[in-house]
């Protein structure tokens, strides 16, 4: 305490003990007199030119040299080069790269790169503005004889350059990783585009931010201010602002695929540039007004310096700017609001509640189906629209007579007619048609159905479904719907509540309900004419029976040899066409003339797929697959519908699988989509609970068993974590009660997760040769079939058949119960016998976790085989069988299990359940590394 006492006493920020020398006085005896002189300046164009790029430099010099840009600037970079490398070098989904595509660099960094510019604007703004008072500089500098515009505008392109150097410094970081890959088709067109699609947006935040650090009175109360806004305008829906012309600065996002070019509200997009643009350049020059030179003024001396002064390029400029902030958003409001109706989130909410209170009434009605469907489709891609004639058979499938129909229309309809039946009631708000027929419509009698559409946007709509290059219509965009929807209804149980609306029901799914319970639904017949214009393809399901060329227009008539399920789409876009005949089946397939990489993969792929599903499940229901392309707008990877593929371009087309060693997501996705015409359109599930499984739960044994015979084990234990990560994912954010898989509905988590885990379970427990008799047998059973009756009480039965009765316990655990593992290898060890053999030693580790009815998660005891495998090389690298050294069912009935066998090789890994056949969260531990 002493010693910081004197330290203390003696410790000054002044130098007092150093002694200073006194300069020698120096007499000038001769000083020569000079005239004064006034300086002459130079106030001209060239000198405020001048003087401007010289303040600019200045300015940007300070904020390149501040330790928080260089902070800033290097995180962009590496976000952008985390980004860059994860996807388009050490892969994206399954560890998988894509080709460089510029479009498909830019949607990675286009996130990040709104976050960094905002970033650099709300804090820069403000330093920029306020350094010469920060620095209290300000005094010296408002008195040299420079023009405020000069300083004014300095500052603000200061100000409007940060989110362009951001912009290209993240272009540049593209190109270098282009150029890295041997890519050469840089796309600077698309790279510049990024300077008007986001960097107008950031113009107009700038402009804004530049206003409010005007008026304020301290830079970080600009800061806290403007901070506050940009937040808000991101929010705008939350406070009812969600309409573009009073969401601050919005501006729709404009995304690019390489089959369609430019997608979403293009005019939307720059009139409201435009609009944004004049009201950010009113508030600049409202700053420019206020600007003050001096002490900082307070507002009612601004606002008083506002109001004089004004030249009369000064008016024309204002008028101007407010002539085209109130025409463009006279013209926004016009095309949003009374071309095409502009609906807001509580408009929506509005709708869903009256439809409910108004027509629920009508949900318990017999609705009829078709049977049959023919249509006529005109695609006109450059103007946006089609229009569509339907021409059904509808059928009463149910055992009472039908009096009434309920309709509800997807897109308003030209006309709608039901054979013997009047139209009694039309809501055209609600897009509801109630027909009584004369006379009852029998059980199991037909009548005739028609309906036409025209479809085209107006105002500022848009809509992926028609498009200039890939049209892709489903059944489900345009069919009105027979009956009562209940999916309009409002879900979220808070709205329901505030609206005092009914809690919803939930229905009661017992295996009596699944095996018993009848559904008026049917496979159909089918046939369209489709006409698109001269220089597109258009495709549907059903043979190609004609193709001709009309009136500039191509016309493609096809038509169905058999009953299908009524999941029709419409596709039509510039393709380039390989057309392969393969066992008497035409492999077709339909892509963008620069996205032929992976066209052998997909044949190859397909020709596996077909051999081995007709090898194991029967023949082949059409004579032909194709597999088309479509833009990248669409967020799922493809789509089967009978006899025809849709797959998203940068989901397969784009995708980089020439490293032999990485995993051909190609093969994956097309082996799952050629399984769907077996497993959905030739085996059809009834729509009831469980149903998914015959669908997506079989399509992924399918894909995981051809995977393996293609590329070894690896290939499963890929399959296999991916379905762990998306089960265990998926059922942590659950809102309701986990079903068992017998009894999934609608859980994606269930369906292309666990389903995987326990359809490979049972192929380890009783053979693939059994599970295929069990597939086959219920294929060959309903292949025929025109109505949906197969399920998952009548396929568990079957797996009954075919396992030893001492295990149908594991079946009842694996697909009637919600059971997960926790398997790991304790400990292991091996040595070396005399006859040059190993004997491996290992303990295992084996909990079971069992999730009741009222979601309580308790420990069950274990009593089952699972495979324990050892290798040469881990098992997801396992290629050959020449890396397995044991691979065998081990019977694991206790907590700790000691296991030991004999090997040819010096064995490196052992692993239990190498290959997710059981929902094990954890995986790292079921593998030990000796």
């Amino acid at each position: 305490m002493g010693i910081l006492l004197a330290t203390y006493m003696i410790f000054s920020f002044r130098k007092i003990t150093k002694k200073v020398k006194k300069a020698n006085k120096s007499i000038s005896k001769n000083t020569q007199l000079v005239a004064y002189k006034p300086l002459f300046t130079v106030h001209n164009f060239k000198a405020q030119y001048l003087a401007f790029f010289s303040l600019l430099k200045i300015e940007l010099k300070s904020v390149f040299k501040s330790l928080q840009f260089i902070a800033i600037l290097i995180m962009w970079l590496a976000i952008v080069f985390s980004e860059l490398y994860s996807t388009v070098i050490s892969g994206g989904e399954y560890g998988v790269s894509q080709y460089p595509f510029t479009n498909q660099l830019i949607s990675l960094i286009v996130n990040p790169l709104t976050l960094f510019s905002l970033i650099l604007i709300i804090f820069y703004s403000a330093e920029i503005v306020w350094k010469e008072r920060s620095l209290n500089f300000s005094l010296i500098i408002d008195a040299v004889p420079t023009k405020n515009s000069v300083f004014f505008l300095a500052k603000l392109f200061a100000i409007l350059l940060l989110p362009v150097i951001i912009i290209t410094t993240g272009i540049i970081m593209c190109i270098l990783f282009q150029i890295s890959l041997n890519y050469n088709n840089f796309e600077f067109g698309l790279y510049t585009s990024l300077y008007y699609h986001l960097g107008l947006q950031f113009a107009v935040f700038s402009m804004i931010a530049l206003f409010i650090n005007s008026l304020v009175k301290s830079k970080y109360l600009g800061m806290g201010i403007f901070g506050f806004i940009v937040l808000l305008s991101f929010k705008s829906d939350a406070l009812g602002l969600e309409h573009p012309l009073t969401s601050l600065g919005f501006m729709p996002r404009i995304s690019f695929t390489n089959m369609n070019g430019f997608y979403g509200s293009l005019s939307l997009f720059n009139h409201l540039a435009m609009y944004w643009l004049s009201f950010g350049l009113l508030l600049v020059f409202i700053s420019f007004k206020i600007w003050n030179r001096g002490v900082v003024a307070n507002f009612s001396t601004k606002l008083k310096q506002f109001k004089y002064g004004f030249t009369s390029i000064q008016k024309v400029l204002s008028y101007l700017l407010i002539v085209v902030f109130i025409g463009f958003g006279s013209l926004i409001f016009y095309n949003m609001s009374i071309v095409s109706e502009y609906e807001t989130r509580a408009d929506n909410l509005d709708f869903r509640e009256q439809y409910e209170k108004k027509f629920k009434q009508y949900e318990d009605l017999e609705r009829p189906y078709s049977i049959s469907r023919k249509t006529e489709v005109a695609i006109f891609p450059k103007e946006s629209r089609y229009t569509l004639k339907a021409d059904y058979i509808l059928k009463n499938g149910s055992d009472q007579p039908l009096s009434k129909v309920f309709v509800t229309e997807r897109l308003p309809l030209e006309s709608i007619t039901i054979k013997n039946a009047n139209l009694v009631t039309h809501d055209c708000v609600y897009g509801i048609y109630i027909f009584h027929f004369e006379k009852p419509l029998q059980p199991n009698d037909t009548v005739r159905y028609t309906f036409e559409l025209k479809h085209e946007l107006n105002g500022y709509e848009t809509d992926k479904t028609i498009v200039n290059n890939g049209t892709y219509i489903t059944h489900r965009n345009f069919e009105p719907i027979l009956g009562y929807s209940s999916g309009i209804e409002i879900t979220d149980k808070v709205e329901r509540k505030k609206r005092n609306l009914p809690k919803r029901e939930k229905d009661i799914i017992s295996d009596e309900h699944i095996a018993l319970q009848d559904f008026n639904n049917e496979k159909t017949n089918f046939e369209t004419i489709i006409s698109t214009s001269s220089n597109q393809t258009a495709l549907s399901s059903g043979s190609l029976v004609k193709k001709w060329s009309e009136n500039n227009r191509n016309y493609y008539h096809y038509k169905s040899e058999n009953k299908v399920i009524p999941m029709i789409a419409y596709l039509s876009a510039s393709y380039k066409t390989k057309k392969v005949d393969y066992k008497g089946i035409s492999i077709e397939q339909y892509y963008d003339s620069a996205h032929s990489f992976n066209i052998e993969d997909i044949e190859n792929s397909t020709k596996q797929t077909l051999d081995y599903c007709e090898e194991n499940f029967g023949d082949y229901a059409f004579n032909h697959v194709r597999i088309a392309e479509i833009p990248s707008h669409w967020s799922f990877g493809g789509f089967a519908h009978p006899g025809v593929i849709s797959m998203v371009e940068d989901r397969l087309y784009l995708v980089d699988v020439r490293n032999n060693e990485t995993f051909n997501l190609v093969a994956k996705r097309t082996i799952h989509e050629v399984a769907h015409q077996y497993w959905g359109h030739t085996l059809s599930a009834k729509p009831v609970a469980g149903g998914s499984i015959f669908v997506e739960g079989f399509a992924k044994y399918t894909e995981a068993v051809i995977m393996e015979k293609m590329y070894g084990k690896r290939a499963v234990y890929e399959l296999s974590e991916n379905a762990r990560r998306r089960y265990f994912s998926g059922r942590s954010f659950a809102s309701d009660l986990e079903p068992p898989v017998y009894k999934v509905l609608g859980q994606g988590y269930i369906s292309y997760g666990k389903a995987l885990h326990v359809m490979l379970a049972l192929r380890d427990l009783i053979g693939e040769e059994k599970v295929n008799y069990v597939l086959k047998t219920l294929t060959d059973t309903y292949r025929n079939s025109n109505t949906l009756e197969a399920n998952t009480i009548e396929f568990l039965d079957l797996v009954y058949n075919v396992t030893p009765k001492k295990q149908h316990h594991l079946i009842n655990d694996w697909f009637k119960k919600v059971v997960t593992y926790d398997l790991s290898i304790k400990e292991s060890s091996y040595v070396e016998l005399e006859n040059g053999t190993y004997e491996v030693k290992a303990i295992i580790k084996a909990k079971r976790f069992e999730t009741i009815n009222n979601g309580e998660i308790v420990p069950i005891g274990i009593n089952e085989p699972i495979k324990v495998g050892v290798f040469t090389t881990h098992p997801s690298l396992v290629k050959e069988d020449s890396s397995v050294l044991y691979y065998e069912s081990n019977l694991i009935s206790d907590d700790i299990t000691e296991v030991k066998f004999i090997v040819s090789e010096t064995p490196n890994y052992i692993a239990i359940d190498p290959y997710g056949t059981r929902s094990d969260e954890n995986l790292v531990d079921n593998v030990y590394r000796f």
